[in-house]
């Protein structure tokens, strides 16, 4: 009796101690599902800013004002952004003036800015697909679900000096990067950031600035300064022009050319763009900002025939920077 007394002990303290270790578990459980669920959210800020510095920076400004972003050495007052402002406390806009308010504590106000943002990224504005006046993409064809769902939460919970820091940040990188690609190409280069070719994450962050506005059409007659098929300043011996205009089209969407010829693109002085030909290997970036023709040659080898050209800058195309090249015989 004596051993069967003491596995019973046994088996009872370890029943109890088995009981205690639930009850704990059991009473830190929403603990743990907090702790849990603030990672996720985390996670999904880091992954949402990732998102908006490639997407949406150009148009919204690092620290998310958009047109509303501080510019004091521009007399004109614009920024050369033309988002509207997502960080709407820091653009300074009254709750009275927000068509939806992404800062709310309110429930019902973040659940209709989120139904705001979803709709807005996935459509683009205008949201008709058909509108060629588009002055913000349609990103539900670049984007998923998840990465929307991560853009959309991230606009409305992240930190914007976060956001700003990340954004600077990697714009240091980039510029970094670029100094050193360039060199490694023997291209010349002022090589301030070349000592952080073999560790860019360390270079020194940069303000991402942004596009200036786009210039007004000069008057007719003016001649001289604008590309065009039989020359002049930037157009040189062109066999036709094409311009790309702010925010995303072309000045035509159909050119036609012989092999050999040489098309003079045009940039549009404000956003980034570039012009594409997947079938001959063309892609040739239009810099924000920039304002020099570049010449592209068809090759002399080209087969006769319609191909599509367009930019490919994340949603550009989609919202109608897409046009026809036609090679004859």
């Amino acid at each position: 009796m004596g051993a069967v007394q003491k596995l019973a002990t046994v088996v009872m303290v370890g029943l109890v101690a088995l009981a205690t270790v639930l009850t704990v578990y059991i009473a830190r459980e929403p603990d743990r599902r907090d702790s849990e669920s603030t990672e996720q959210q985390d996670i999904a800020i880091e992954r949402g800013t990732d998102l908006y510095i490639q997407y949406c920076l150009q148009c919204h400004a690092p620290d998310g004002t958009g047109r509303a972003e501080a510019d004091p050495e521009s007399e004109s007052g614009t920024t050369g952004r033309i988002g509207a402002p997502l960080n709407q406390d820091g653009a300074g806009i009254p709750e009275e003036q927000r068509v939806v308010n992404y800062q709310s504590d309110n429930p019902a106000d973040q659940q209709a800015a989120e139904d705001w943002a979803h709709f807005r990224i996935t459509y683009g504005v205008p949201a008709e697909t058909w509108n060629p006046e588009k002055i913000m993409p349609a990103f539900g064809t670049e984007l998923n679900v998840q990465e929307i769902n991560d853009l959309v939460y991230m606009i409305l919970n992240a930190d914007w000096d976060y956001v700003y820091n990340q954004a600077v940040q990697q714009t240091g990188e980039s510029a970094a990067q670029a100094q050193c690609d360039a060199e490694a190409q023997g291209t010349p280069t002022a090589g301030d950031l070349l000592d952080y070719c073999d560790h860019v994450e360390e270079a020194p962050p940069l303000y991402p600035t942004a596009p200036p506005p786009t210039p007004a059409p000069e008057d007719e007659g003016d001649g001289g300064d604008e590309a065009s098929p039989e020359g002049g300043a930037d157009g040189g011996d062109a066999a036709t022009t094409v311009e790309a205009q702010d925010p995303f089209s072309w000045s035509t969407n159909e050119i036609t050319v012989q092999p050999g010829d040489t098309i003079a693109v045009v940039p549009s002085g404000g956003l980034e763009h570039d012009f594409v030909v997947d079938e001959f290997g063309i892609q040739e970036p239009l810099p924000a900002g920039s304002t020099d023709t570049v010449m592209v040659t068809i090759p002399e080898d080209a087969e006769p025939g319609e191909y599509t050209f367009y930019c490919s800058i994340p949603g550009h195309r989609e919202s109608g920077m897409e046009g026809t090249l036609i090679i004859e015989g």
